[in-house]
């Protein structure tokens, strides 16, 4: 959402802007994110090869690093005055809630008092979670994300323990609880791109634990909480139907058809409420930040924002690397959901807009590490003659 007059607006008017400009429209990362699957899935033997994807990864740090030093760089989170934010709203129209108010009635107040565009519907947020930590005893939303977050960063860790041993588990611990550490935090666990990316997390780690049920669910739930979850929902309808056919189509048309009309019934409560006279949307959300702002999302991990911005654009290639070689099913399902946000977020997404990066955290943390085995065993292969890795067992990485 993010309240109107917050963006800080990048110039590229000038020299450096446009050089810069010129660079990084030909390694776009939707250019780096098809060039990488399809340079890593050569022959295991091939040393030629590996040291081809190691160039490209090495590249790719560089010139995503170099962005951060560029006016293309983007990111609101360290913006020295922000204001009250969309957290502060969301705590004022729970806390009106739980006084017994309609939620609809609580949250056209609110928007209209705090002078956030009303005029587009994507605005006005479905009612979870803020609904429900509002009618909850207290804390008790809170306990229940925690509980979910636990579930997914349990399930995660047995997926990458599984796939690439200890050095897979220990990159997990840190990139998944650095993804899933906001729950804890008071002041933050009430948004909805939280919720929505621990759900998403959830989702691809019991998809990847062969828990498929509780994968189609956790993934709807994301729908319900945030639309912009709808891309992981499509990458699991195909891939669902793909490898179980029609008794898998019929739970996502089912899925699907609810929260249609769930959103018919929000749409419903919505439209009434908006006035001629409200704030439209200043500025479309479809602004081609490309590197920069895909870089800005990634950061929404608890380690990242602790850093300088130039290590999130080293995570991000790893996460690319981890991704592009994660070869199973569950990888690929995993590759495709953090494709699809990379290009997603290269297309759409305002500075304010950041924060949208908590939704697809746990995604690329798993992505990420990935990489550490995946760089490992490229390392070795890049060193040695084609002859004498040939005979080395094949694992769930493609390199």
């Amino acid at each position: 959402m993010g309240k109107p007059g917050g963006c800080r607006e990048v110039s590229l008017h000038s020299p450096l802007g446009d050089g810069f400009a010129r660079v990084f429209r030909l390694f776009h990362p939707v250019t780096i994110v098809s060039i990488m699957p399809g340079t890593m899935e050569f022959a295991p033997s091939s040393m030629r090869h590996a040291r081809t994807v190691l160039a490209v990864a090495a590249v790719t740090a560089l010139l995503l690093v170099a962005v951060t030093f560029s006016p293309l760089r983007s990111g609101f989170a360290d913006a020295p005055d922000r204001g009250a934010g969309d957290v502060v709203l969301y705590q004022a129209e729970a806390g009106r809630i739980a006084a017994g108010e309609n939620y609809y009635d609580t949250i056209a107040s609110e928007l209209r008092s705090r002078g956030y565009p009303m005029q587009s519907v994507f605005n006005w947020r479905t009612p979870l979670p803020v609904w429900l930590v509002g009618v909850l005893p207290h804390d008790w939303a809170q306990a229940l994300l925690v509980a979910t977050a636990g579930a997914a960063w349990l399930l995660g860790l047995a997926l990458l323990a599984r796939d690439f041993g200890r050095l897979g588990a220990l990159a997990g611990l840190v990139t998944l609880s650095g993804a899933l550490l906001p729950c804890l935090l008071d002041d933050v666990f009430i948004m909805p791109e939280v919720w929505a990316g621990v759900l998403i997390g959830l989702s691809a780690a019991a998809y990847g634990t062969e828990r498929n049920r509780l994968g189609c669910a956790a993934a709807l739930a994301a729908l319900l909480v945030r639309e912009l979850a709808a891309p992981w929902c499509l990458i699991c309808l195909i891939c669902d139907v793909r490898s179980r056919g029609r008794r898998a189509a019929a739970a996502w048309g089912i899925g699907f058809a609810v929260y249609a009309m769930l959103y018919a019934l929000h749409l419903g409560q919505v439209l009434p409420r908006i006035m001629p006279d409200d704030i439209t949307q200043g500025q479309s959300w479809i602004r081609f930040g490309a590197a920069g702002f895909l870089i800005s999302t990634v950061q929404m991990n608890i380690w990242l924002l602790l850093t300088p911005q130039w290590l999130t654009a080293i995570y991000l290639t790893a996460a690319l690397l981890g991704a592009a070689g994660w070869s199973n099913p569950a990888g690929r399902r995993i590759a495709w959901g953090v494709v699809a946000y990379a290009i997603a977020f290269s297309i759409a997404g305002q500075a304010i807009n950041q924060y949208w990066g908590s939704l697809i955290a746990p995604l690329f943390a798993l992505a990420a590490a990935a990489a550490p085995s995946g760089l490992a065993r490229l390392v070795r292969r890049a060193s040695r003659w084609p002859a004498a890795v040939a005979d080395q067992p094949a694992t769930t990485v493609a390199y």
